[in-house]
């Protein structure tokens, strides 16, 4: 390496305070997405009583307005001047928001009715939908502009990765929190899962506000001078911009076809812990479900520098193509690894999940960022915010028709009935099934779609070197 080549590389290095703020801001997108969606069954179905599809209906419906305001979220981040920059106030306002928001998300008056139930779950979730975009849509644009760095964007992902799995670890715990004897109800005689999930969240809100106020003040926008000065799009054309790109289309294609079933099977996996490894015994199933997910973040740690490490070595494409093989290999182990007789083993299936899964987001959104790069070249124009927004509208419509269906499907398909703490071994059998077929088939088809990528490692040495030669660098 030349003495030239090694203070480019020096340049692009992120500071290691602005790496870690940034980092941190993955505890609000876990945390402001993925808690309500991972407690609701518990709370919604087993303590208030509502039906699989009742839930999956309030958790789809609202996905699907969180998917239309994350596109203006990032259309509104594009376009926006100040002498903050176009990400930082959306960022700061987002968190604290967010984080004040999440526990009320559980705070259900125990006087309504199951119909009364449903309207909360649906009402409150669709307002906090556009104030975690407000946030999370700008924070994801943020990191596709703090280098411009191949490889030191890897880096940022991994940092953020480690943050999300240790958030990862602290989601899965909830449901053991929410079932400790200190919430125990004597009106009610059981556990006030509700209340032990209310609390939990306003632990989870504070973290966030925390991040955000980190990322406001130790993280800089690097492209904003140049950014200030393009002409603003306007709302409609971000898709226009966007869709134009095939290197973009080929990564959308991927995530859709991953996230999109094992988002749909993230449920049934509740039901395979609590129904059929431990039948009866909900305390169980939520210790079993914490240390599930304590070892999908461990796990998902080991993972992050095996992702890469390969991805430095062979290119970000042959990493996520290695994330993908051991994602098939990791769901089918699940036949065997959820197993009544010996139910802990079902937390080691989730650590070989975790494992797999981990490589696919480190690696993916710093694919996503050379694509920014590669449309920059074509179009003239740095749209982190519209690239991002698009990416997580077409994830979100899907994956709300994925939580739509998965309640009618365990009510009606599976025979699965609410009411019964032990199901019928024909319902316990087509709960496996699905939980085993769907992600192993979407990933094998997430595999092959892969091959079209063409932005290798060479080829982004090219970019980039067009682009400084045009404008510059940054």
């Amino acid at each position: 390496m030349s003495p030239q080549t090694d203070l480019v590389e020096k340049e692009d290095k992120v500071p290691f305070k602005a790496k870690f703020s940034y980092a941190m801001g993955g505890t609000t997108d876990i945390f402001g997405h993925w808690l309500y969606n991972g407690i609701a069954n518990p709370v919604f179905v087993t303590f208030f009583g509502l039906t699989p599809t009742m839930v999956s209906w309030a958790v789809g419906g609202t996905r699907m307005v969180d998917a239309f305001t994350d596109p203006i979220a990032g259309w509104v981040s594009d376009n926006t001047r100040s002498k903050w920059g176009r990400r930082r106030p959306f960022i700061l306002f987002g968190s604290i928001l967010a984080g004040l928001m999440l526990p009320c998300l559980f705070m259900v008056p125990r006087s309504f009715s199951h119909h009364q139930i449903f309207l909360f779950m649906l009402i409150s979730a669709a307002l906090y939908a556009p104030i975690i975009s407000a946030y999370n849509m700008p924070y994801q644009s943020l990191g596709s502009e703090l280098t411009p760095s191949y490889h030191e964007r890897t880096s940022i992902m991994s940092w953020k990765a480690y943050t999300q799995k240790l958030s990862g670890l602290v989601t899965g715990s909830a449901f053991a929190f929410a079932t400790l004897p200190m919430f125990y109800d004597r009106s009610i005689g059981k556990v006030d899962m509700a209340r032990g999930t209310m609390w939990f969240a306003a632990i989870c809100g504070a973290i966030m506000i925390l991040s955000g106020v980190m990322n406001f003040f130790n993280v800089k926008e690097r492209y904003y001078e140049k950014a200030k000065t393009q002409e603003k799009i306007k709302f409609l054309n971000i898709f226009s911009e966007t869709f134009r790109c095939k290197p973009y289309l080929v990564l959308l294609g991927v995530a859709l076809v991953y996230a999109i079933p094992t988002g749909l099977v993230g449920s049934l996996g509740y039901y395979a812990t609590t129904y059929y490894v431990c039948p009866g015994d909900l305390h169980k199933a939520g210790v079993i479900s914490m240390w599930a997910g304590v070892s999908y973040a461990l796990m998902g740690i080991c993972g992050v520098p095996v992702a890469a490490g390969v991805s430095r070595k062979y290119g970000k494409k042959w990493a996520l193509t290695y994330t993908l093989a051991a994602g098939v290999i990791a769901f089918a182990s699940s036949w065997w690894l959820y197993n009544p007789n010996h139910p802990w083993l079902c937390v080691l299936a989730n650590g070989f999940n975790g494992f797999s899964a981990t490589g696919l987001w480190v690696v993916l959104p710093s694919m996503c960022v050379d694509v920014v790069d590669y449309d920059e070249v074509h179009s003239g124009k740095r749209l982190e915010g519209a690239f991002n927004s698009t990416f997580a509208w077409v994830l979100k419509v899907g994956m709300s028709v994925s939580m739509l269906l998965v309640g009618p499907v365990l009510d009606s398909f599976t025979g699965f009935d609410a009411k019964l703490e032990v199901q019928a071994p024909e319902t316990l059998l087509w709960i496996r099934v699905l939980f085993v077929a769907i992600p192993v088939v979407a990933l094998i088809a997430a595999l092959l779609l892969l091959q079209l990528f063409k932005l290798t490692p060479q080829k982004m040495a090219a970019i980039r070197a067009e682009l400084e030669a045009r404008r510059g660098t940054v």
